[in-house]
């Protein structure tokens, strides 16, 4: 599937802000399954001064200061992308007790790499409470892609979506007792329950092209950004599932990056002087080509 990505991000600030610096994660990433083509990023006001850089995950990454004085924040990224079926090029045999060996006791270059995935990180911590939620998904003997499966079924069966219910900061174990959130926190859970069984689990960020009700026309801006999984398979080879959805993503996923979790790849961040309350405005779509007529 060919797509057009277009990410509008607009601050609107109550007073003058003096001085703005910020760094983003907006542009997709290209992989075996992802072509990436005509990545732009435009900022308003004109940066005083920017660059981009690739971070320690393989992810793009921009940095951008503006030193004049405004009001309005404006950051527009649009790509075009051609997404297919993930390669489930994996050993569906191994089982999840040898894949937790590989990374505790790693001794290919690709095998430490993957090791880092297994430790806690800034919004994945251990708990016994999350494990022994996880642990049914892990019976003795059982293949990983079994058991991957089978735990991102029961949070999607678990858990309520509920975009009031949490916040960027939302403890997993806070997540795993009131058994509501969004696909952050449901993919932070996920994490969690991995790496408490040994496993090297990372966050996942991108698009999700959704599909409006029957009889409906597709509402501009009316998509958003998403949130999944991804598992190491050994040798290199990684597996993503989708907790919110109960699947593995397919064409309609489209990956920006992915990191120890959402601290590695949040879309923007940053730091500025002045400004007061600000009002922030998010607006996403993904366009298949086709039905542009291109």
């Amino acid at each position: 599937m060919h797509y057009r990505v277009r990410h509008i991000t607009r601050y609107e600030y109550e007073s003058d802000v003096a001085l703005s610096h910020n760094q983003m994660r907006l542009s997709p990433r290209s992989l075996s399954c992802q072509t990436v083509e005509w990545p732009q990023l435009l900022v308003q006001p004109e940066p005083t001064f920017q660059r981009a850089w690739v971070d320690f995950h393989g992810n793009r990454t921009h940095f951008f200061s503006i030193e004049q004085s405004h009001r309005v924040m404006e950051v527009s990224a649009e790509s075009l992308v051609e997404r297919t079926g993930q390669e489930l090029a994996v050993n569906a045999k191994a089982t999840w007790e040898s894949l937790a060996a590989r990374v505790e006791y790693p001794r290919s270059a690709v095998d430490i790499e993957a090791s880092m995935f297994r430790f806690d990180s800034r919004y994945v911590r251990f708990s016994h409470e999350v494990q022994q939620y996880a642990q049914p998904s892990f019976v003795a003997g059982r293949s990983m892609l079994e058991a991957a499966k089978d735990l991102t079924a029961r949070i999607f069966q678990d858990f309520e979506y509920d975009p009031n219910a949490t916040h960027v900061s939302t403890p997993t174990l806070e997540v795993l007792r009131q058994r509501r959130g969004v696909c952050q926190d449901f993919a932070h859970l996920q994490i969690a329950c991995l790496r408490s069984m040994g496993l090297a689990a990372r966050y996942v960020s991108g698009y999700l092209l959704t599909q409006p009700p029957p009889g409906q026309s597709k509402l501009v801006g009316s998509d958003a950004s998403h949130a999944w999984i991804s598992v190491y398979f050994g040798d290199g080879q990684w597996l993503d599932f989708d907790p919110t959805n109960n699947l593995i993503p397919g064409d309609e996923h489209i990956t920006i990056g992915w990191g120890r979790d959402y601290a590695d790849i949040c879309p923007i961040q940053g730091v500025l002087i002045g400004g007061g309350q600000s009002r922030l405005r998010v607006s996403v779509d993904v366009l298949p080509i086709s039905s542009q007529g291109e």
